[in-house]
């Protein structure tokens, strides 16, 4: 009658242990984020405090016709030193306007790497690309940054925009303002991994300017980050 008994608060208590383990996996996994799911709710936070910023002090913004005319935008919300390289990188997410409608395709996976020099207590960098000589060549697997494609953007409503480069980079040092950026010597290079793990299905880069592909929920919030960013662009 004993083991009868225990038996039975064993098998409850392992059946107790069981619906914690499936409610748990249910919500997230322990409600541990993944690295995409990390990367896109920086990305998408990163976005909002910049564009929070721009409406308090548009003095030090990026000028708003510069944003207007950008067919891509990269935000990588973080910039860290490689593990036993003197350089740094970032992953963050891209995304792209149609010419013409300006709606915005379904963002991917890039990354920033061999950065030469950023601010040791960290921060994010933003990417522009403002012409179709710049969409083209991002439509690779990656591209190597240099001063005759890259330069760093002027802040403020009485920057010139005129003869800037295809690629205009601009950093956000934790806790400060946004500021040009030379990014000249570091290479973007799409994630694929991690496009992949977001939708569930390979992508390259053109597959979202030609192709109508569903943004997953989880990406959805950077799509309303960018547009709120943006305003009313025409």
């Amino acid at each position: 009658m004993k083991n009868f008994a225990l038996t039975s608060v064993s098998l409850a208590i392992l059946l107790s242990v069981c619906a914690s383990f499936q409610s748990r996996a249910q919500t997230g996994g322990f409600h541990d984020k993944s690295p995409v799911q990390t990367i896109f709710d920086s990305s998408s936070e990163f976005i909002n405090e910049i564009a929070a910023d721009a409406k308090v002090n548009p003095g030090t913004s990026i000028p708003k016709d510069l944003l207007c005319r950008a067919e891509f935008i990269l935000a990588v919300p973080s910039i860290e030193t490689v593990s036993g390289r003197n350089d740094f990188q970032g992953t963050g997410l891209f995304g792209c306007f149609h010419e013409g409608s300006g709606n915005l395709a379904p963002p991917i996976f890039f990354r920033v790497t061999n950065i030469e020099t950023f601010n040791e207590n960290g921060g994010g960098l933003i990417i522009l690309v403002t012409d179709r000589k710049g969409v083209k060549s991002i439509l690779g697997d990656q591209l190597q940054m240099n001063p005759q494609n890259t330069s760093g953007g002027g802040t403020g409503t009485k920057a010139d925009t005129n003869n800037l480069k295809s690629f205009i980079a601009y950093a956000r040092p934790l806790g400060g303002v946004i500021k040009a950026y030379d990014a000249s010597g570091s290479t973007l290079v799409y994630d694929s991994g991690d496009t992949f793990s977001a939708y569930q299905q390979d992508l390259d880069p053109i597959d979202i300017m030609l192709f109508g592909i569903d943004v997953p929920p989880a990406l959805r919030g950077f799509k309303t980050a960018l547009e709120t960013w943006r305003g009313a662009c025409k």
